[in-house]
């Protein structure tokens, strides 16, 4: 089974980049724990069977927990993140990251992982990692915010050594892979990055339509964008080169 986890779903911007015919994810689990955000989620997810939405988010402990600034891009469960106001903030729900692998990831499966919660993300992978769950994923692709968080400056380091000493490869840095002018079109530039895109002729039809689509709508900001990028792509070159010519 294809699975994508979004870890940190906030208003659905990865969300809206995954949903699309050349990923073909069988189940998307998006971990969103700040309430008020569903709404936008669920306004993305358009009802959709294989979209999950989960009214939590996963941490190193089944807990209730305070997110400050909540429904911010900085809401964290760290008061020391150097974005948020400590005066702002909601309880919220996290479950244990390995016990929610342990019991709904299976070792065949193919799984993607976007990390993005503002600090939290170092727990999670040290989590992931002691309980061996970490290598059923196929790759995560992690923005380490932690960084921004006052005395942990330093854990992303720890965690890239520990997936040295662990010899854990299938991981992404968000800086190394996100490119593109929107959100979703970052998160696609990743998943194509590592293959988890499906480059078969009808999923290449599929795909182009939908583009279009969006781009006509004008639903998706970027896209016009990465439309002219898959014509130049499937475009002949001595055709490039021909209008090339017509223009000088």
């Amino acid at each position: 089974m294809k699975i994508f986890l979004d870890v940190g779903g906030h208003e659905g911007q990865s969300l809206s980049g995954v949903l699309e015919p050349k990923y073909a994810f069988d189940k998307i689990f998006v971990f969103e724990p700040v309430k008020s955000l569903h709404t936008k989620l669920n306004q993305v997810a358009g009802g959709r069977p294989n979209v999950h939405l989960l009214q939590y988010g996963l941490w190193n402990k089944n807990a209730t927990q305070k997110i400050y600034s909540p429904g911010t891009l900085a809401g964290s469960v760290h008061v020391a993140h150097q974005d948020v106001d400590q005066n702002f903030f909601e309880m919220c729900n996290f479950v244990d990251a390995s016990e929610w692998f342990s019991k709904n990831i299976n070792k065949d499966d193919e799984v993607y992982v976007k990390l993005n919660c503002e600090g939290a993300e170092a727990d999670i992978l040290l989590d992931l990692l002691q309980s061996k769950e970490i290598f059923k994923i196929k790759n995560v692709m992690v923005d380490f915010d932690v960084r921004k968080v006052k005395g942990l400056e330093n854990s992303q380091h720890e965690v890239l050594d520990k997936f040295r000493s662990e010899n854990f490869k299938s991981y992404s840095i968000c800086e190394e892979v996100m490119h593109g002018p929107s959100h979703a079109i970052r998160i696609q530039s990743w998943l194509d990055k590592v293959g988890a895109n499906k480059t078969d002729i009808t999923s290449r039809i599929k795909q182009f339509f939908y583009w279009s689509k969006m781009v006509i709508s004008n639903k998706r900001p970027g896209y016009s964008w990465e439309l002219k990028g898959f014509i130049k792509a499937h475009t002949p070159l001595f055709l490039l080169k021909l209008a090339g010519a017509r223009r000088s």
